[in-house]
């Protein structure tokens, strides 16, 4: 069935059970069995087969998922001839793993390659014989230069992005870990933003805690500050905004729109004005938008 057995004088048997020969014509089914080692080849196959003399017997074409290469196919011959060639100076062999397909235990994908001198190399893709024994020299060359570098070093694996922020920046504990953990990896940068606000004016930490909101998002958090310097606002969303004035902290709906561009600490910001009737009473002022 296989040249390279025959070649290294390795012998080949089939098992099949008894009482399968039914009547005359009828066919044998069998398994073909090759194992054995000589000049440093490892020789292991197993196929499927059929004949209907008992005598000379055929390849079985199996339905099932790569039988094929289950019983020892998955090595091609071009490879095999040219393991033999490469026998005289290397000690050379078969490697096959079996990798179940799925949950099913009958079901498996089978995967080979060739070894040479302890080296687990795969098999390579070739036309003819002498081009095989160019590839796996090639691949062998190639892994035993690599086995020669030096270990890449162990990758140092950096903390939770959330603990870094929370440590440098504890006031984002106002808001709750899972809060951190769940925009630390998207909106690093704003919440650092919010972070600085709140260091400068610590009650915004004490009324995210005290009047919290369902999962603020980062980009909806807005900061204002009175142009006079009276009174400074935290808008948690459109619903929810707290302003302090002299120590005091209240919630107040704080409805503006925009008015102009101004310089605030050296920086071009918006600001806005009250809009409504808020507009026309003594107390309306312009607001700086500085988150």
């Amino acid at each position: 069935m296989f040249e390279l057995p025959l070649r290294l004088g390795i012998l080949q048997h089939v098992e099949y059970e008894e009482g399968c020969y039914v009547s005359e014509g009828s066919p044998i089914e069998g398994v073909l069995v090759a194992e054995g080692q000589k000049r440093g080849v490892s020789v292991r196959y197993r196929v499927s087969v059929w004949s209907s003399d008992g005598r000379r017997w055929e390849v079985k074409e199996l339905r099932r998922k790569r039988r094929d290469e289950e019983f020892g196919g998955c090595i091609r011959q071009k490879t095999a001839d040219a393991l033999w060639e490469l026998a005289e100076k290397y000690d050379v062999g078969v490697w096959y793993e079996y990798v179940m397909v799925g949950m099913r235990v009958d079901l498996y994908n089978v995967y080979c390659g060739v070894v040479v001198n302890g080296v687990k190399l795969s098999q390579p893709y070739c036309d003819t014989v002498e081009e095989c024994v160019e590839r796996i020299l090639e691949d062998y060359r190639r892994e035993v230069e690599r086995m020669k570098e030096p270990p890449r070093p162990a990758l140092v694996f950096r903390s939770d992005p959330a603990e870094e922020l929370l440590k440098e920046w504890p006031e984002l504990g106002a808001f709750g870990v899972d809060w951190v953990k769940a925009w630390a990896p998207h909106a690093r940068e704003k919440l650092i933003e919010i972070a600085e606000a709140m260091r400068r004016h610590p009650w915004m930490a004490e009324v995210v805690r005290q009047k919290p909101v369902d999962n603020p998002h980062p980009y909806m958090v807005e900061v204002y500050v009175a142009r006079d310097g009276s009174e400074t606002c935290l808008s948690l969303n459109r619903a929810k905004t707290f302003c302090a004035r002299d120590g005091a902290v209240r919630e107040v709906k704080l409805e503006l729109e925009f008015s102009q561009h101004v310089v605030h600490e050296e920086r071009i910001r918006k600001a806005y004005r009250p809009k409504g009737l808020l507009a026309f009473t003594t107390a309306a002022k312009e607001y700086i938008k500085v988150l």
